[in-house]
């Protein structure tokens, strides 16, 4: 089988790794969650959600840094439950128009959104075209980074290097706006 593992596991040591990693870092994911979520929100489900993912995973044993490998995940995770936030939410709001008045949207406000929406595509266009197209994928088509794997007829754990790279670019090109 091409592009298998140097040294395949066993499904009992996928689970003993499993076991271990669920013991170091459980705890740290939790609260990783708990800062970035409102309150109200439980964070389990997400740190339950990484371990899930991990266990999907058939290579466990060659992931060469664990804890930037699950935080990574983590961050991709939480990302995904605050789109699904908006997307599931948006039959809970009132018209757009009752919303604007409502918080008092400014043209400098609207000046401001179109800035920095232009800020976000400049520094989209600015980053290689592999990495562009698997940010893309992930993030606005919902693709897993298997799916993305496959499509792109490149390794997981590259999409996984392309995602990274594109997440700490476009960081330090928008600043951390939150």
């Amino acid at each position: 089988m091409s592009g298998a593992s140097a040294h395949r596991v066993t499904e009992e040591q996928q689970a003993l790794l499993l076991e271990e990693w669920s013991r170091r870092y459980r705890t740290a994911l939790f609260r990783f969650f708990h800062r970035r979520m409102p309150a109200g929100a439980d964070p389990e489900d997400l740190v339950q959600e990484v371990f899930v993912r991990l266990a999907r995973r058939q290579d466990l044993a060659d992931v060469q840094n664990v804890e930037g490998y699950l935080f990574q995940a983590a961050a991709n995770i939480l990302t995904d439950w605050r789109r699904k936030q908006l997307t599931h939410a948006a039959s809970a709001h009132c018209e757009l128009d009752e919303q604007l008045q409502d918080v008092g949207v400014s043209p400098e406000r609207v000046l401001l959104g179109r800035e920095s929406l232009r800020s976000l595509l400049a520094a989209l266009a600015g980053l290689p075209e592999r990495t562009r197209a698997v940010f893309m994928l992930y993030h606005f088509e919902g693709m897993s980074h298997t799916e993305i794997s496959r499509r792109l007829s490149i390794a997981v754990r590259t999409v996984e290097d392309h995602i990274a790279r594109a997440n700490a670019s476009l960081m330090r090109g928008l600043g951390d706006r939150r």
